[in-house]
């Protein structure tokens, strides 16, 4: 009888072993499949996110430059003001093969008793003797109508105005701004005079990126020509309101 019970603790044990090691080999096996699945979805996401890159990078390089493009309405406008200037001007007699101080300032005093705001050249600036050649805010009469602008673009009213930035050689930058909601856009039309007559040699348009007045009353425009602009290079522009 002893032996008979001994016999049935041993068989009791040699189950319990058996279970034991199922059981660990079930976990292990659970395990280990956790592990895999959790691979795959680190694996797809690191994929999913390589795709997404290279998508938005072939993307970024499939971007062609595109000027903004002038409308019929907006080239007229700016042919008017072309001929307008050039109405005021055409009687002012300078030598176009040398341009002089006083040519400029005979210019600039015409159009600005005519109630345009216009932008002398900027005197030249150096910071150190190698440095690239940077100008100074071009002194800009009629300043405050540039203030009334930037006020009105801030607010976000409908403005418009019209400036000239002058050249050395007795021409001019013909500036169209308008602004609507505060977004700012420009026509700039480049006329030059050749045999006693105003011509239009360029004219393109842009979007105003910044429009700032700091307390100098220097105002400050920058602006790209493309209507993408993360892949143009942009310029700025300064105008001395006083």
């Amino acid at each position: 009888m002893g032996l008979f019970i001994r016999i049935l603790k041993g068989q009791k044990n040699m189950w319990s072993e058996k279970q034991r090691k199922y059981q660990k080999n079930i976990y292990s096996k659970l395990m280990l499949a956790i592990l895999l699945l959790a691979s795959v979805i680190t694996l797809t996401a690191c994929r999913s996110s390589n795709i997404k890159e290279t998508t938005k990078q072939t993307d970024h390089k499939t971007k062609k430059w595109e000027p903004l493009v002038i409308t019929k309405r907006e080239k007229a406008q700016a042919q008017k003001e072309v001929k307008q200037i050039s109405d005021i001007c055409q009687n002012i007699k300078i030598n176009e093969n040398k341009v002089t101080k006083k040519d400029l300032q005979t210019l600039y005093d015409t159009l600005t008793s005519k109630g345009y705001p216009v932008a002398q050249i900027g005197e030249e600036k150096h910071s150190t003797k190698n440095a690239p050649v940077k100008f100074k805010p071009s002194k800009t009469s009629h300043g405050e109508k540039l203030k009334t602008f930037y006020e009105k673009t801030k607010a976000g009213k409908l403005a418009t105005i019209t400036l000239l930035q002058q050249n050395s050689s007795g021409g001019f930058a013909n500036i169209r701004l308008q602004s609507n909601n505060g977004k700012t856009e420009g026509i700039l039309t480049t006329i030059y005079k050749e045999d006693g007559k105003f011509s239009v040699s360029e004219m393109v348009k842009y979007q105003v990126k910044k429009l700032e007045l700091n307390e100098k009353n220097i105002m400050t425009l920058e602006f790209y020509l493309s209507d993408q602009a993360e892949l143009q290079t942009d310029g700025t522009m300064e105008f001395q309101c006083n």
